[in-house]
């Protein structure tokens, strides 16, 4: 007997279209300055039609965010359950650190991979909605910073910025991927994830040279430069 291919109900199909119109817009016009007039007639839809499912744009672009920000926070969550912690003693720290990518750092990338369409526009820095990219920059500082504590780093001044900057990276590197035209040149998911993780081992390796190393400050010492 030949399968049966189980069709999404109409309503769900009218749905997604106006998401898919919705999202194909933004990368020409901010989030906000698309009608729900040329919305509709680029979804070849009447507004009535709009109106069933939405309020208005702002309730659309609310409906879309919210269903990211719960699908990342359920890969972070899982992968917080099945992470163990990678943390030990300085004596054992060459032969005992966990140098591969982190769960919580993998988490990040499963979950662009499931969401590439949307995330892909929702990253955009120019037309997307600012709001909800510092909502995914929580969730992320949150998750990060988990996994550094795992690590056994330590909650000192610098963490905030090196939080930040990976953050920063998580985006760039997502935008990369998901934008690259030409699959010759795309990095794998395991290439990007190795050039992440390299920050993290590097930070912890520095932290590990910093506890057993007399001379670590003078050699990170970099002189100012006055001229």
């Amino acid at each position: 007997m030949a399968d049966i291919i189980t069709k999404k109900p109409k309503s769900e199909q009218t749905k997604q279209n106006i998401i898919d119109t919705y999202l194909k817009l933004i990368p020409s016009k901010c989030w906000d300055k698309i009608t729900v007039k040329e919305l509709c007639a680029q979804a070849n839809i009447t507004r009535g039609t709009f109106y069933q499912y939405y309020s208005d744009i702002y309730d659309l672009m609310e409906q879309i965010e919210n269903t990211l920000l719960d699908d990342v926070n359920r890969f972070y969550n899982a992968a917080s359950k099945s992470q163990p912690s990678s943390s030990c003693s300085t004596g054992k720290f060459e032969d005992s650190f966990d140098y591969a990518p982190p769960q919580l750092m993998t988490a990040w990338f499963k979950f662009c991979k499931k969401n590439k369409k949307e995330i892909a526009v929702m990253l955009d820095p120019k037309h997307s909605d600012i709001y909800f990219m510092k909502k995914l920059k929580n969730i992320l500082s949150e998750h990060i910073n988990q996994m550094m504590d795992d690590d056994g780093l330590p909650d000192d001044t610098l963490r905030r910025y090196f939080t930040n900057l990976l953050i920063e990276m998580h985006f760039l590197a997502a935008r990369y991927w998901l934008e690259e035209e030409d699959e010759a040149d795309v990095l794998s998911t395991t290439d990007i994830l190795n050039l992440l993780n390299t920050m993290r081992v590097g930070a912890n390796y520095l932290h590990y040279f910093q506890s057993t190393r007399p001379d670590f400050d003078i050699k990170m010492n970099i002189p100012e430069d006055n001229e």
